[in-house]
């Protein structure tokens, strides 16, 4: 993996930890008014990296989130069996979630070459022999385009949960 493509998923990776940690414990538990915590966006971004983990490694994306009850394979019954899955959880522990999940994902990645990121999604998902994008676009989409994506989300719902105080 290029030098300039890791920068970027890290720099976008630490707006967002420093978005949410500026807002201290008590911050992530802001809620928009569709129930999702701002700690329900971070557990949301780290249960996706690890479905590209598992995207990489050949595993089952859904499960390798830790969902494993049965769920329609389409993006909102995912969202909301993650936020079910780690809705009970303490601000801190979705934030070492977090930056576990991250560490983990950075780990895998840096194991992938260039020519690896050019390779379709059905090398690395057999199973799925149809989809013959790059996986360089789903390390984009949940990586730094995702993290901007709940930047955006999560200052949205702090400006309006403290504009409502």
């Amino acid at each position: 993996m290029t030098k300039a493509l890791i920068e970027q998923i890290e720099a976008s990776w630490n707006d967002l930890f420093e978005t949410v940690t500026k807002l201290g414990p008590g911050g992530l538990m802001r809620a928009a008014p569709d129930g999702w915590a701002v700690k329900d966006h971070l557990a949301h971004v780290a249960a996706w990296e690890h479905s590209l983990v598992g995207l990489i490694e050949g595993r089952d994306r859904v499960s390798a989130m830790g969902v494993l009850e049965p769920v329609e394979k389409e993006t909102d019954p995912i969202n909301a069996a993650i936020q079910k899955l780690h809705a009970g959880e303490t601000p801190e522990q979705v934030l070492k979630y977090f930056r576990d999940s991250h560490a983990s994902l950075m780990a895998v990645l840096g194991t992938l070459s260039e020519a690896d990121l050019q390779k379709p999604y059905s090398h690395f998902q057999p199973a799925d022999p149809d989809e013959k994008r790059p996986v360089i676009g789903w390390v984009a989409g949940n990586t730094y385009e995702h993290y901007a994506e709940h930047i955006g989300w999560i200052d949205q719902l702090t400006r309006e949960s403290s504009a409502a105080r």
